[in-house]
């Protein structure tokens, strides 16, 4: 009995939402379209280096509301010398239309730079609590 219940929990753990940041393959494995609850949901990124600064602005795009909404928590932009990383709080995010979220991750731009040709994921939380990673990945840093 030990030995099952260990097996299931084992099993368990690896179900649900992504709570520890990705791996590098992870990131890379993403997709680039999700089909929520029969809706197609994509992203768009546009990275800007201002200065120091790293201002990742990613819209997340449904071509119609869904019911239970979607939030980004977390941007993630996979360059070539590693994992450039930012939450995304409440008041970095707006609707941009029925379908439509752009949320922002800002921070230092250590590792990255202009003209790059990087990826971008957005992890995405649902209203049940269930994440998501969506990828875009043909993006270059302006």
């Amino acid at each position: 009995m030990k030995r099952l219940f260990a097996v299931l929990l084992a099993l368990l753990a690896g179900c649900g939402s992504l709570d520890a940041s990705p791996t590098t393959g992870q990131l890379l494995d993403a997709p680039t379209s999700l089909n929520v609850t029969g809706q197609v949901v994509r992203a768009k990124a546009a990275p800007v280096i201002s200065g120091s600064l790293f201002n990742v602005q990613v819209r997340v795009q449904t071509p119609r509301a869904l019911s239970g909404g979607l939030r980004v928590t977390d941007v993630y932009v996979v360059t070539s010398s590693g994992v450039w990383s930012a939450g995304v709080g409440a008041a970095d995010q707006r609707r941009c239309g029925a379908g439509c979220t752009v949320a922002v991750g800002r921070g230092v731009a250590d590792g990255v730079a202009a003209g790059e040709g990087v990826q971008v994921v957005a992890r995405l939380v649902d209203s049940q609590g269930r994440s998501f990673l969506l990828r875009d990945d043909q993006v270059r840093v302006k």
